[in-house]
């Protein structure tokens, strides 16, 4: 059996990815999967989940909808990086009749917690509310699970303002308290590095050119994302952030991670970023989490495609050496 993990996401193309990743690799063994709002609303969210579940072929996995609103019980502004559906423009080919489950995610979280044993790696790939929420019903939670995987924030750069990344800045309150929360280990997994692991146009090509149902959907998901980057940066590459969460997960030698101590700015000019300390040095040596300071792209893409696209491993490699 693989590591048992649950997703709490906002799907999403790159939440799509992580969940893809995570349900083609035997060291990985998805639990359930939890929906926020984020890349748009919580039914939209929670209908991509579904589909994503239902593309790959596990439908038997659960999903439980989440919340719509943040800590301050306001609806965080969604964002369009993705379509207007989340998934590209291209969610309405992929049909399902699987529902979510009666049981809602904050619930869930706190149920799935206290069954866990210590066993079970969270990941938080979009806004930190549902892990919050289930944090302020029992403060104990973040001692039932093994670890915390989060994507979210950057040291040095932002993308909803020059230093906040979208999920802090969606949900500051919720990301500040669950960082805080005492998790027996937290590794941040921010901007810094998920920028470097855009899609290319080249590897695009080439899983046009695969012409499987996953990497159909891969290719016709991301064209929004490379266009948007395309006409705002010039750059011919589409985001795929949260597939490095569950990367790292596989192989951790693909990040190189520091300790640091992490918070995050709930309100004002700065809302949402995420102030790392490395080594905690201006907060008397304490740490709270690990913080990724780089990866290694090329080894990260030979495990992403050779995983999900294994009849191709060889070719992969070739071009990829």
């Amino acid at each position: 059996m693989g590591i048992p993990i649950i997703i709490d996401c906002d799907p999403g193309v790159d939440d799509a990815l992580a969940i893809i990743l995570a349900l083609s690799h035997p060291k990985v063994d998805l639990k359930a999967v939890c929906t926020v709002t984020g890349n748009g609303s919580l039914e939209n969210t929670t209908k991509n989940g579904l589909k994503i579940l239902s593309l790959c072929g596990r439908e038997d996995i659960p999903l439980y909808k989440g919340s719509a609103r943040g800590l301050d019980d306001k609806e965080p502004d969604t964002v369009p990086a993705f379509g207007d559906d989340g998934l590209g423009g291209y969610a309405h080919t992929v049909q399902t009749e699987k529902k979510p489950e009666k049981e809602g995610a904050v619930e869930f979280l706190v149920r799935a917690a206290n069954e866990s044993n210590g066993e079970v790696t969270l990941f938080a790939t979009g806004p930190c509310t549902n892990v919050a929420k289930a944090i302020r019903i029992d403060k104990e939670l973040p001692k039932k699970f093994k670890r915390l995987i989060v994507m979210g924030g950057a040291k040095y750069t932002g993308n909803m303002s020059p230093v906040a990344e979208y999920n802090f800045w969606a949900d500051p309150l919720a990301a500040k308290e669950v960082l805080n929360a005492g998790f027996h280990e937290i590794v941040m997994i921010g901007l810094d590095v998920t920028n470097k692991i855009a899609l290319g146009a080249d590897i695009r090509e080439i899983l046009r050119i695969f012409d499987t149902d996953i990497s159909r959907f891969i290719y016709h998901a991301t064209r929004e994302g490379l266009i948007e980057n395309w006409e705002t940066r010039q750059k011919p590459v589409a985001p795929m952030h949260d597939v490095l969460t569950v990367a790292y997960l596989i192989d951790e030698s693909i990040l190189t991670l520091k300790r640091a101590n992490i918070d995050v700015v709930t309100e004002g000019i700065a809302k949402g970023q995420s102030v790392v300390d490395i080594k905690g040095h201006w907060s008397g040596g304490k740490c709270n989490a690990l913080y990724a300071a780089d990866v290694d792209v090329n080894q990260f893409y030979k495990l992403f495609l050779t995983t999900i696209f294994k009849e191709h491993e060889d070719e992969i490699t070739k071009y990829l050496m």
